[in-house]
């Protein structure tokens, strides 16, 4: 029984390093993806789709992070890093635009994927400046720059140091909420940048505005942010159910013999999620997670109080 144990974890694991190098090799086909998981004999069920999530999820906690864009995977951050400083992202950047003005051919498509490659191994930090300077770009940053800097540091410092935190922040009601959490990343959401943590239960992702954020103490407990529960199932039912089409981070689970079906969402910011739930109104039905239910429920009575 333990050889064949071992046989199978083998397996598992060069399975994982062979898609690893594919994905170092550029993008990867999904149907491409499939029969690699499935070994040639994917039949249409969702099981294999359950196997590559697996995989991703385990490649998810060494940091690599993959997304799915149009019916491809792409690596978006390698298991080895290099320390990028502002004056290497500086050179970076005039790379890239001298490669923009190259015509079209082997050297431009090459150039791109000399660039491609060092973006892949940006460290955190790198990962931040980045950003930073790309929404600048085009979003009204400035005040993150000009008043927000110093936390966007610490915030980053806090991922990196992975103790649990508490945090005073207001909501978007207005309230101030009180919160031990553990620090997972900084994200960067249309004109915010955010704060993502897991709740000290380990029952739900906040996904929390820096501006929003009155004080963070760290605390001398080390966290633990290896399983993420982002994952909110729902019914969609009538004509809902028949023109509803699925975002790439979703899966059709099952059809039940009414004709609703059960969607399995993943890693959506759930304020967002919520919010388009909400607009389907009788048609869509949470099954789980629990507190979003009770959230679902708290908005719907909200919102009836305007008209009593």
């Amino acid at each position: 029984m333990g050889k064949k144990l071992t046989e199978k974890y083998n397996d598992s694991c060069v399975k994982l390093f062979e898609f690893i190098k594919m994905l170092y090799e550029g993008e990867v086909e999904f149907k491409k993806v499939i029969d690699h998981f499935s070994d040639g004999n994917y039949d249409g069920t969702s099981n294999t789709h359950v196997t590559i999530n697996k995989y991703l999820n385990a490649m998810k906690i060494f940091g690599i992070k993959i997304k799915k864009i149009k019916g491809k995977y792409h690596m978006l951050s390698s298991l080895y890093k290099i320390k990028f400083n502002p004056d290497d992202l500086k050179s970076i950047k005039i790379l890239k635009e001298a490669c923009d003005i190259l015509p079209d051919g082997k050297n431009k498509t090459n150039f791109e994927n000399f660039i491609r490659n060092l973006e892949m191994r940006y460290d955190q930090s790198a990962q931040s400046l980045e950003q930073i300077s790309g929404n600048t770009q085009n979003l009204h940053l400035s005040f993150y720059h000009s008043e927000m800097v110093e936390q966007v540091k610490k915030c980053e410092k806090y991922c990196q140091d992975k103790q649990k935190l508490e945090i005073i922040f207001t909501n978007d009601k207005g309230e101030d909420i009180n919160l031990l959490c553990s620090p997972v990343e900084q994200i960067y959401e249309k004109r915010k940048i955010c704060l993502k943590v897991l709740g000290n239960n380990g029952s739900r992702i906040y996904q929390i505005p820096i501006e929003n954020i009155k004080s963070i103490k760290q605390l001398p407990v080390a966290s633990s942010t290896r399983s993420i529960p982002t994952t909110v199932v729902y019914r969609i039912k009538n004509r809902l159910a028949r023109n509803y089409k699925l975002r790439e981070w979703e899966r059709l689970d099952k059809i039940e013999s009414d004709g609703s079906n059960i969607i399995i969402n993943k890693d959506e910011d759930l304020n967002i999620l919520i919010k388009r739930l909400m607009r389907y109104g009788r048609e869509c039905e949470i099954c789980s997670p629990k507190f979003l239910k009770e959230e679902m429920i708290e908005r719907i009575n909200k919102t009836l109080e305007n008209y009593q």
